[in-house]
């Protein structure tokens, strides 16, 4: 609902220009918002969102162009001018500490001081508290970031920014990574700042939650500006054109009856501490199972134990019959299973190195003799591996932080990819990612499977599951509580199952 001050306009940006090395991130490019209103920015990955978000935010300095703040010209030299100023954003890639605490992240540089200009770690602790219950939050503010799931550190950083009391807060994607009890949860805490004449910026691929949210929008397409409409009078299928250029439906490839009957994985009585107990699980030869179920109740630590990297307390996993340890991401690569894991930045890519470093990195023992790189079959191997996915990247040295984030998905599928496993397992694979690509990404785990590929995707997004899955497993408390196939593969049996209602 519109406020009465939303005729007011707080940000300005008016023919904004970037380009890296000869490449257009924005070309002449307007923006504006408005006091108290959430105004979404929707574009495919690459569109320059996230460049313009960045000159807002004094990431990055435009090479042209005006920007004006309340009505004054303004020039924002970094991160922290513009939070001095009032702007500060959320962004996909986290950007909190692991090894400090969550009440030394949410005001780190920011601490309180003793009279003897020491942190004051008391008076942060209870800061810290009293934002968490304004905002409804149950993160223990003493505890390690380190030690939370991605749904939660996701929560500190939204928190860590609205300590700052901003005027306009930038959501990049912020939503990606938290469950739908977090999602309302974050909405109602936005709809109360809008209401109190602050401005949220929101960026988002889910267009069920821009229904929820936004009053307007802004379209980009590459690198430059589309339209800018209120949301409500434009219908999807426009606006998805607008997006992409092109026609686009988020339709999922046919599925065709799984014909072989070889158990590619069979997991038996698999436990991992008080992730999750006793799970058994068959998975065919060209299978796609699904893993649903609500944040944190064992499916991403599942994946991770299946990957060597969360210890197993109990049970045992078989590959086409055969026992097979689970010591350590070399040992499980070498018996066929590679991961694409949730948390692209921290454990998918390294963001300083290239794309051809990146994705050769799980697969270099294959292609060296006497200790040394063969630089031609690695060329070979990563140039087909970019055709492949349609990786949209200048040359093969060309480093990984400077692709758009849907492009440095890819790169991380691609790298699980070349290990040619004979299972991948999949964490939210297109988390964050553009309508677009995410159709790009459906179709290749589709491909794999028909190609005989065994495949286990856990997914936060309800569609996908029902879309892609041949079957679906739901987790609740750390156990498979329904196998869900055929007809009953539907949201609502998901849900049900996830509640544990019968």
């Amino acid at each position: 609902m519109l406020s009465s001050h939303q005729n007011e306009t707080l940000l300005e940006v008016s023919q904004v220009s970037k380009s890296y090395g000869g490449v257009n991130a924005l070309i002449d490019c307007s923006f504006s918002c408005r006091r108290g209103e959430v105004h979404a920015l929707l574009g495919e990955n690459g569109a320059g969102k996230s460049t313009l978000v960045k000159i807002m935010c004094g990431v990055v300095k435009p090479d042209s162009g005006t920007i004006r703040f309340k009505g004054q010209e303004a020039q924002i030299d970094s991160p922290a001018d513009a939070s001095r100023k009032g702007i500060v954003a959320v962004f996909q890639e986290l950007s909190l500490v692991p090894d400090l605490s969550v009440s030394e992240n949410v005001y780190l540089g920011y601490e309180p001081r003793t009279r003897w200009g020491l942190i004051d770690f008391r008076k942060m602790n209870r800061q810290t508290g009293q934002l968490f219950d304004d905002l409804g939050l149950s993160i223990p503010t003493e505890a390690l970031v380190a030690d939370l799931s991605l749904s939660d550190r996701q929560l500190v950083e939204i928190a860590k920014a609205l300590s700052r009391d901003p005027d306009i807060i930038i959501f990049d994607e912020a939503t990606s990574a938290l469950g739908q009890q977090e999602v309302d949860l974050l909405f109602s805490v936005i709809k109360r700042l809008t209401a109190q004449g602050k401005t949220a910026i929101f960026i988002s691929h889910r267009m069920d939650e821009l229904t929820r949210i936004a009053d307007r929008a802004t379209v980009f397409r590459d690198s430059r500006y589309v339209a800018t409409f209120d949301w409500g009078t434009v219908a999807n299928d426009q606006i998805v054109q607008w997006i992409a250029g092109r026609s686009v439906t988020e339709t999922f490839p046919e599925k065709k009856p799984v014909m072989q009957n070889e158990i590619a994985l069979e997991v038996r009585d698999l436990s991992s501490g008080r992730h999750f107990y006793n799970i058994h699980l068959q998975l065919r030869k060209g299978e796609i199972v699904g893993i649903a179920g609500l944040q944190g109740h064992g499916q991403s630590h599942f994946l991770q134990a299946l990957f060597g990297v969360c210890p197993i307390s109990g049970g045992e996993v078989r590959i086409s019959g055969r026992k097979v340890p689970l010591a350590g991401p070399k040992s499980v690569i070498d018996a066929g299973i590679a991961l694409v894991p949730e948390d692209r930045k921290n454990e998918g890519v390294l963001l300083t190195r290239s794309v051809k470093e990146n994705l050769s990195l799980m697969t270099l023992n294959r292609r060296q003799k006497l200790g040394l790189i063969q630089s031609g079959k690695e060329k070979t191997a990563v140039q087909d591996m970019i055709r492949l996915l349609n990786i949209k990247t200048h040359d093969t040295e060309q480093e990984v932080s400077g692709l758009s984030g849907g492009n440095q998905q890819k790169v991380v599928i691609g790298k699980a990819v070349l290990t040619r496993s004979n299972i991948l397992l999949l964490a939210d694979p297109t988390r964050g990612i553009d309508i677009g690509t995410k159709a790009e990404i459906y179709q290749l785990i589709r491909k794999l499977a028909e190609e005989g590929i065994s495949i286990l995707f856990y997914s936060t997004e309800l569609p996908e599951l029902v879309g892609l899955s041949d079957r679906i497993a739901v987790f609740k408390q750390g156990r498979i509580s329904a196998m869900l196939e055929g007809e009953n593969m539907t949201e609502h049996h998901i849900i049900n199952a996830a509640l544990g209602i019968a």
